[in-house]
């Protein structure tokens, strides 16, 4: 070991001395606001010197797999990364990560015993230096690479240089975060690049895909994969937007509550139980159910796509019966099943003990074009107040539910989207149809009130 290395170790080991004892007794609550943001500082400036080590070793790990000197194989590892994870105890992605970007920012030794020039020096420095966090460093190493073959050697240096000061920052500009720095790094990749951003269209394309994974225990598709960007913009804008319509204010909240605590407090239904994930996964659903309703949608064998819902007679007049989704292991309870055949995408087929089919979803139990057409002119949406899913994405539900002798007709028909059909029977909304005319009760509608979103007519006063 060289003298430098020596020194290295022992100063490392000293730095690890030095912080145990203020480590231990660190508490941040007793620091003032200015203390606390200088510390958060120097601790930050601490750790991309102890990235840049990390980098740095890992640099060298994968010349030590599989070569004349084989370190990670003796001790049984099959790859650099396999054995690099296991010694310090990171995921392998991660050892990939340390291994790929540390070796662009650190010197080599030649067959003659020179050092070599890491392939990014201006990254390489600032990252020595603390100045630029690893972060950051691998986001800038990736877009460079990414048109070294088409750039000169010059520009590419150029560049190179002007992306760290605009990532590190200077006395003039502070350092951007690294959400900025990988918007403006991009940008400034598609300037120096003679094919401009066609190459990196040409690659997400390549890319893209949509995959549903196997059926978990609990009965749910996992959905994985890449949207181009006006895809998932468009989709992400369209959620987004039914997000954030507006909703009532709740009477009986807190009056000394204080609405600036959340950002999103007036966007939010405080009877509304579900997460944000959850709230996307539902208008999700709406979409997609709306799509299998278009008049222009494919068919599969002769007809318009629907869903098999299997159950056996006994099961369907049964409570705590169940029955199947075809392509679906698990079953799902009858209420499930009730609601899944109001839609009219989904075809109910019955079977009796013997197995012998029964039935296969009588027209009469599910509503017809015609009539949700009816019922979309006078509904006009989800008939639950303030929730923004068009006509369009709902479904028609059953007030009266068909197996409590509720008729399909229009006067027992209101939309639903498709999360208040979820738990309309459960949760706090109540819907009553005095006179043919969907009435609802709820969180801050304690009477029965008409609603409605046609724009032919405004909503009737509460009738209490």
């Amino acid at each position: 070991m060289g003298e430098h290395e020596t020194q290295l170790r022992v100063a490392i080991a000293h730095a690890v001395d030095e912080l145990a004892a203020p480590l231990d007794a660190f508490v941040p609550a007793r620091l003032s606001g200015d203390d606390y943001l200088v510390l958060v500082r120097e601790i930050e400036s601490l750790g991309r010197v102890v990235d840049a080590l990390r980098l740095r070793v890992a640099a060298d790990a994968a010349g030590r797999s599989g070569g004349p000197i084989d370190t990670f194989g003796e001790l049984g590892h099959k790859t650099a990364e396999d054995g690099l994870a296991k010694m310090t105890g990171v995921s392998v992605v991660t050892a990939k990560a340390r291994i790929r970007v540390g070796a662009a920012l650190t010197p080599t030794i030649s067959l003659s015993g020179s050092v070599i020039a890491p392939a990014h020096r201006h990254i390489a420095a600032a990252v020595a230096a603390g100045s630029l966090g690893v972060e950051a460093a691998g986001l800038l190493i990736r877009e460079l690479d990414s048109v070294a073959g088409r750039v000169s050697a010059d520009v590419l240096d150029e560049a190179e240089r002007g992306l760290v000061l605009l990532a590190a920052g200077e006395d003039t500009h502070p350092p951007l975060r690294v959400d900025l720095v990988r918007g403006q790094a991009a940008l400034f990749i598609a300037r120096i690049d003679p094919d401009g951003a066609r190459p990196k269209e040409e690659r997400a394309r390549k890319r893209r895909k949509l995959h549903f994974g196997r059926e978990t225990p609990d009965g749910l598709i996992p959905l994985t994969g890449y949207l181009m960007g006006e895809v998932g913009a468009g989709l992400k804008r369209l959620i987004d937007a039914h997000l954030r319509s507006p909703s009532f204010t709740d009477p009986d909240a807190d009056p000394t509550a204080d609405p600036t605590a959340d950002p999103d407090a007036a966007f939010r239904d405080p009877s509304d139980i579900r997460d944000i994930d959850q709230k996307r996964h539902d208008i999700f659903a709406s979409i997609i159910n709306a799509a299998a309703r278009m008049a222009g949608a494919p068919e599969l064998g002769g007809a318009a796509p629907a869903v098999i819902v299997t159950v056996t007679a006994a099961d369907l007049d049964d409570p705590n019966g169940v029955g199947f989704i075809d392509g679906l292991n698990t079953p799902v309870p009858v209420a499930t099943i009730e609601r899944l055949i109001d839609t009219g995408g989904f075809q109910l087929e019955t079977f009796g003990a013997n197995g012998r089919i029964l039935s296969l979803s009588s027209v009469q139990r599910c509503f017809n074009a015609t009539q949700r057409r009816a019922i979309t002119g006078r509904d006009g949406g989800c008939i639950i107040p303030d929730c923004s899913i068009p006509a369009g994405w709902c479904e028609v539900h059953h007030v009266i539910p068909y197996r409590d002798g509720g008729v399909t007709h229009t006067d027992n028909g209101v939309l639903l989207c498709w999360g208040h059909h979820q738990n309309i029977d459960t949760g706090p909304w109540r819907i009553t149809m005095p006179n043919s005319i969907p009435h609802v009760r709820g969180p801050g509608h304690h009477e029965w009130t008409h609603v409605t979103k046609a724009r032919t007519r405004p909503p009737l006063p509460a009738t209490g």
